[in-house]
């Protein structure tokens, strides 16, 4: 549930018009619709009201170990035979939360049982993309709500992967030590300030509204970009005006052997950069865009947050801690620092756009003196 990025890194994929270059990325990303689509049925029973009995019967062995009886519960002698899934260590980190955080893994499996079918019939019979978008963001909305209210599953969740001592990797007979190698070597540190900084954007209340409810529906509303612009409507809230911009973003994406990777990267974000600089700042679209992407004070106050110095050293910090998975072989992460504080420029729309409009700037006024 990213901002204003999620949605012009989408829009890169989702072409628009007759030409030949939007035509194909168009066709790149119908085909994930239809990848989606022609799998659902192989999840869902034949009427679409329930999963499909392999995957029922795998939900009940995964909820057998996330939901244990009252008296499991009160039991503080961990049996790792029992515990298989989780491990002990786990199961003794979330049986310590406090209150009903304590029963998070429980809520998240009831949760998916109870309400992934219908999400996914609706994805069936959607016949837009901010419909689509309606049903993926319903579904993410209650995850990050469970997060927000238990802010504690986040160091219980990361503690689970570092000190995993379940035994599925034993039962399924796969060797365990890619994992081992991507769970040393993470920056979990860092890891949790990021995750917990966007935990801070996105939770509460801003101004009387409900943060996660305006994201919501916010993220949806953004699919009106995909249906314009697969319909080829020439309009504000399409990519079409954008074309140029986005076929040279693209352009600047494509990776030769032997770039240096840190010249790479900043041409990619300054071109990337332009394309969002058109996109939202073009002075006759700019009110359009405004009502669109940034009417609420849950909107400006989760850019402000997620583009804090704090947290674009801990983007810099992580995209270095996991280069080498990215690109292997490469000797050493290049310096991202001017490419990732370039980048988060556009989370704040007001001086990013600078003199090209002044819509943004009275939004941010509007929300200072209500807060005032």
């Amino acid at each position: 549930m990213k901002l204003f990025a999620c949605l012009f890194c989408l829009a890169l994929i989702a072409g628009v018009q007759n030409s030949e270059f939007f035509d194909a990325y168009e066709q790149q990303y119908l085909a994930t619709v239809e990848f989606i689509k022609e799998t659902i049925p192989t999840i869902l029973s034949d009427d679409g009201t329930d999963f499909q009995p392999h995957v029922k019967d795998l939900i009940a062995i995964v909820e057998s170990q996330l939901c244990p009886d009252e008296e499991a519960e009160d039991n503080t002698e961990c049996d790792s035979g029992s515990n298989w899934l989780l491990g002990c260590t786990c199961t003794s980190k979330f049986a310590g939360l406090e209150g009903n955080c304590k029963k998070t893994p429980c809520k998240v499996i009831h949760y998916i049982k109870n309400n992934v079918p219908k999400a996914m019939s609706d994805f069936m019979a959607a016949n837009s993309y901010e419909e689509m978008l309606t049903v993926f963001m319903n579904l993410v909305e209650k995850i990050w709500r469970i997060l927000c209210e238990c802010r504690g599953v986040v160091d219980a969740t990361i503690s689970c992967a570092r000190n995993y001592d379940g035994l599925v990797f034993v039962l399924s007979g796969v060797d365990r030590s890619s994992f081992d190698e991507i769970v040393n070597h993470v920056d979990w540190t860092t890891v949790r300030g990021i995750v917990h900084g966007y935990l801070d954007a996105i939770c509460g209340e801003e101004n009387g509204e409900d943060c996660l409810t305006v994201l919501r529906n916010w993220q949806a509303e953004n699919g009106r970009f995909f249906d314009n612009t697969f319909n080829g409507v020439d309009t504000c809230i399409s990519m079409i005006r954008a074309e140029n911009e986005t076929k040279a973003s693209m352009d600047a994406m494509v990776y030769e052997e032997g770039m240096d990777m840190e010249s790479y990267t900043n041409g990619w974000v300054d071109a990337h950069m332009k394309m969002e600089e058109k996109v939202i700042c073009d002075a006759d679209c700019a009110g359009e865009m405004q009502e669109l992407m940034y009417s609420s004070c849950c909107v400006k106050r989760a850019g402000e947050m997620l583009s804090t110095e704090s947290m674009k050293r801990k983007y810099v910090k992580f995209f270095k801690n996991i280069w080498r998975f990215i690109y292997p072989g490469t000797p050493e992460a290049p310096e991202l620092k001017n490419a990732v504080n370039r980048f988060m420029e556009m989370y704040r729309p007001a001086s990013f756009c600078g003199a090209k409009t002044d819509v943004y700037r009275k939004m941010d006024r509007q929300c200072n003196a209500i807060k005032a």
